[in-house]
C-alpha cells in the first residue's frame, strides 16, 4: 500500500443532488434467525445465540404462545402444550440449533433427543405473569403456503471509487496525464449490476498546490468522452495547514452506462504549471441509480429510515480556512443548498467517550476525535443517528444500514442501540475481538451495507449511528461527509422462514480475498439466493459450492452482480444443493454446504489501495415457501365465547394486515380456562449448536 504521510489521503467530495452511495441496496426479507452467522461475525457465537433465545421468548410472549402452552400446562395437558411450543421454535430457529425449553415446574423440552452436547450454550429468562380468573381464547389458521411476489429494488451505488491521491502512484499528472495509464489511455474496468440503468454520474476532486486553478479533464466512459473545463470545478476550501493548496470538485452526468461490465480512463488537461506535484487527483467515484427484480414473499412489512446528510471539516484549533484569511475550527457543508459556512466552535471528543457511548456529536455537525483507537492520531469526522421504531411482537426478518461516505474518508464505525445498549456492529479495523481488517488501521476499510439484525430488538426504538472520519497522522484535516444513509428493516406477524446466512465483513491485504461461509438447507425450501455486497474496487467475483464430499464446483465468474439465484444454477449443472426441477422451479437437498465467493479488486492506481473487500451484506437466503407453523392471536375475556370471538377478529386483522387472503372457514378457536395459573411462571429457553 502506497501512503504519503504528508498529504494524507483525502479529499472532499461535493454535490447539491445528495447522489452519492456505496452498496448495492438488498431489499429482500429473512427468518428472525436472519444472523445464524459464522462464530467471528460481528462477535462471537454465543451473543448471536444470545440474541436468537431473547427474540425468540419476545415473538411467544406477544402471540399468546407462553400463555396458551401455561394455560395447557395448568391444565394437565402437556402434550398439547409441547406440541404449541415446539411448532412455534420450529418456525423461529433455524437448522443446526438445538434447544431446551422450560417453564415453571413443568417437565423440560428438548428438541435434541435430551442431551445437550455443546462447548457453548446461550439462554434468556423471562417471567410471565398470569392473567386474572377468566378464559384465553386462542385463534389459529394454518397457512401452507406463502405467496412470492415480484419487487423491484432502486438502488444508488457507487459502482468505483478511488480514495487516495492518485499523486502517491504518478507523482505529476503534467508528465504523466492519463489515469489509466500515465502516457497513454489504458481502461479501468467496473460493473453495474443491473441492465436497468436511470442515470449515472461522476465525481471528479482537483487540489491545486499554487494557489491557482484546476486542472481540465477528459473523462472517458465506455468510449465516450465527457470533457470538464478547468473553470467548470466548484472551489471547496483551502487545505488547512497549508496557504497555497486549493481543493476543487466537478460533477457530470453520464449516459453511456450499460450492465454488466463497464470501462473508463481520465485524461488530465489545462494544467498551466509544470511541477512535478502542482496537481492532485484526490478523489474519483462512479455512481449509478437502477432497478433490479427479486421475488419475495408476500406479508413483509419493509420500512426504509433515511439519515440526514452531513458534512464538513473540524480542526482542533483555530485554523485559516480561504484565501481570504477566514479564521474558524472549520467548515459545514449543506449539500442541498451548496451553502458553505463556518464552523466556530470547537468540538473535540476522546475516542473512548465516544464509542459506545451516548454523545452529543452526532448531530451532523463535523467534529475531532482525539487519539482514534487509543492512538495518536486524530480523526476529522461527521457522525448521524436514526431511530429505528419497531412493533411490539414483530418477527423481525432482515436489518441493515447502508453507509454512504465520500471525500476524505478513511474509517468507519456503525453502532446499534437496541433500548438499553450501544453496540458496534462493523469498525474498520480490529474492534472489540472482532477481526475486521488485515490492515492494521483498517484504511480504506469503508462500507458498503452493514447487517444489523442482530443487534435490533421488538418492542423498541432502536437507534444506529454512523460514524466516518478521516485520518489525520500529518494533522492536514480534510472534509468528509455522509449523503443518503438509511437503514432498512423487514418484519412480519407471519410465520414465515428464511433463513440468512451474511459472510463477515473483512478487509483482505491483497487484490484476491476468497471467504468461506457455511449455510444450511432444511426441508421443503425451494429458494437458494446469494446477494452481493463487495468493496467498491471490485472488478469481478468467483461463486463456488460444495458438500462434505464434493470439490469446489463453480457457479459463477464475471462482473459483480446485484444477487444470484444459485439454486437456478446449481440445479441446471452439478445439482450440488439442488435435487431436481427446472431454473424457475426447483427442490433444494437437505444439509449443510459451504460457499466461498472470491473477489479480486483493483490495483491500487486504480482505486486507492490493493485491498479486497467484502462486506456482511454479501448473505445466502434459504427460501422455505412453506409455512412451518400455525398463526396464532390470543385475546382474554369473562367468558369463553367471547374470547374466542375476540381471538378470532384480531388474527382475522393481523392476515389482512399483511395482505394474506385468507378463507375464515379455516380458522380454528378453542377457549382456556386461566383461573387456576400461578401468579408468575419463569421461563428459560437455553440454545445451542446441534
Amino acid at each position: 500500500m502506497i501512503r504519503d504521510f504528508g498529504d494524507d489521503e483525502g479529499g472532499f467530495i461535493f454535490t447539491t443532488d445528495a447522489v452519492l452511495a456505496l452498496v448495492v441496496v438488498f431489499i429482500f426479507t429473512a427468518s428472525i434467525v436472519t444472523y445464524f452467522a459464522l462464530p467471528n461475525y460481528m462477535g462471537s457465537d454465543h451473543q448471536h445465540l444470545e440474541a436468537l433465545a431473547a427474540d425468540a421468548l419476545d415473538v411467544m410472549r406477544q402471540d399468546g404462545t407462553l400463555y396458551s402452552a401455561a394455560a395447557m400446562y395448568s391444565r394437565n395437558n402437556t402434550a398439547g402444550a409441547e406440541n404449541l411450543i415446539s411448532s412455534e421454535l420450529r418456525s423461529l430457529l433455524p437448522p443446526g440449533v438445538g434447544y431446551e425449553f422450560k417453564m415453571g415446574p413443568y417437565p423440560t423440552l428438548r428438541n435434541d433427543s435430551g442431551i445437550l452436547v455443546s462447548r457453548d450454550t446461550a439462554s434468556r429468562a423471562i417471567v410471565i405473569s398470569g392473567p386474572e380468573e377468566g378464559w384465553l381464547g386462542r385463534a389459529w389458521y394454518k397457512m401452507e403456503e406463502v405467496t412470492l411476489e415480484d419487487q423491484e429494488i432502486n438502488s444508488t451505488t457507487t459502482v468505483w471509487n478511488f480514495h487516495n491521491w492518485l499523486s502517491n502512484f504518478w507523482n505529476s499528472l503534467y508528465s504523466r496525464p492519463y489515469w489509466g495509464y500515465q502516457t497513454a489511455p489504458r481502461n479501468i474496468t467496473f460493473s453495474v449490476p443491473s441492465s436497468n440503468i436511470h442515470w449515472g454520474k461522476f465525481l471528479l476532486g482537483s487540489c491545486n498546490r499554487r494557489n491557482k486553478a484546476s486542472y481540465g479533464a477528459n473523462v472517458v466512459i465506455n468510449n465516450v468522452p465527457h470533457i470538464v473545463r478547468n473553470d467548470s470545478f466548484t472551489f471547496l476550501n483551502l487545505r488547512p495547514g497549508t496557504t497555497r493548496e486549493l481543493m476543487y470538485n466537478y460533477q457530470g452526468n453520464i449516459t453511456s452506462l450499460v450492465g454488466g461490465s463497464n470501462r473508463f480512463y481520465v485524461q488530465f488537461t489545462n494544467m498551466t504549471t509544470t511541477g512535478t506535484r502542482d496537481y492532485d487527483l484526490p478523489w474519483f467515484s462512479i455512481i449509478a441509480n437502477y432497478t433490479n427484480t427479486i421475488k419475495v414473499p408476500k406479508g413483509i412489512i419493509t420500512r426504509t429510515y433515511a439519515f440526514n446528510d452531513a458534512a464538513g471539516l473540524a480542526v482542533p484549533s483555530l485554523t485559516r480556512l480561504d484565501k481570504n484569511g477566514t479564521m474558524g475550527y472549520g467548515r459545514i457543508y449543506d449539500l442541498n443548498t451548496g451553502t458553505v459556512t463556518n464552523l466556530d466552535t470547537r468540538r473535540v471528543i476522546a475516542w473512548n467517550s465516544m464509542v459506545r457511548q451516548n454523545h452529543l456529536y452526532s448531530n451532523g455537525l463535523p467534529f475531532v476525535i482525539d487519539n482514534v483507537n487509543g492512538g495518536s492520531a486524530d480523526g476529522c469526522a461527521v457522525s448521524v443517528t436514526q431511530d429505528i421504531p419497531i412493533p411490539p411482537g414483530s418477527r423481525i426478518l432482515d436489518a441493515y444500514t447502508v453507509v454512504n461516505p465520500y471525500g476524505g474518508v478513511d474509517n468507519a464505525l456503525v453502532e446499534v442501540w437496541n433500548g438499553t445498549a450501544w453496540n458496534v456492529a462493523f469498525c474498520s479495523f480490529d474492534y472489540g475481538g472482532v477481526d475486521y481488517s488485515s490492515v492494521s488501521d483498517g484504511y480504506g476499510n469503508v462500507p458498503g451495507t452493514i447487517y444489523i439484525r442482530d443487534y435490533l430488538r421488538s418492542g423498541q426504538t432502536n437507534k444506529v449511528r454512523v460514524t466516518i472520519w478521516d485520518n489525520v497522522p500529518g494533522q492536514d484535516y480534510d472534509l468528509v461527509g455522509l449523503v443518503d444513509c438509511y437503514s432498512t428493516v423487514s418484519y412480519t406477524s407471519l410465520p414465515i422462514q428464511w433463513n440468512n446466512y451474511p459472510f463477515a465483513s473483512y478487509q483482505n491485504s491483497t487484490t484476491v480475498s476468497a471467504p468461506v461461509r457455511q449455510f444450511a438447507i432444511g426441508t421443503d425450501a425451494k429458494k437458494v439466493l446469494l446477494f452481493v455486497g463487495a468493496g467498491l474496487d471490485t472488478k469481478t467475483i468467483k461463486v463456488e459450492v460444495k458438500n462434505s464430499t464434493s470439490a469446489w464446483t463453480q457457479l459463477y465468474n464475471g462482473p459483480v452482480p446485484f444477487s444470484l439465484d444459485i439454486g437456478a444454477i446449481d440445479v441446471a449443472g452439478s445439482k450440488i444443493f439442488t435435487t431436481g426441477g427446472t431454473p424457475g422451479n426447483y427442490s433444494a437437498r437437505p444439509g449443510t454446504y459451504n460457499i466461498r465467493v472470491t473477489i479480486n479488486s483493483g490495483q491500487g492506481w486504480e482505486s486507492g489501495d490493493s485491498n479486497a473487500e467484502i462486506y456482511s451484506g454479501t448473505r445466502v437466503a434459504v427460501i422455505y415457501p412453506k409455512f412451518l407453523a400455525n398463526m396464532w392471536a390470543t385475546e382474554y375475556a369473562n367468558d369463553a365465547y367471547t374470547a374466542q370471538a375476540l381471538a378470532r377478529q384480531e388474527l382475522i386483522e393481523m392476515l389482512q394486515a399483511s395482505g394474506y387472503n385468507i378463507d375464515p372457514s379455516l380458522i380454528r378457536t378453542e377457549a382456556l380456562y386461566t383461573g387456576d395459573m400461578p401468579n408468575s411462571l419463569p421461563v428459560r429457553l437455553t440454545l445451542w449448536r446441534s
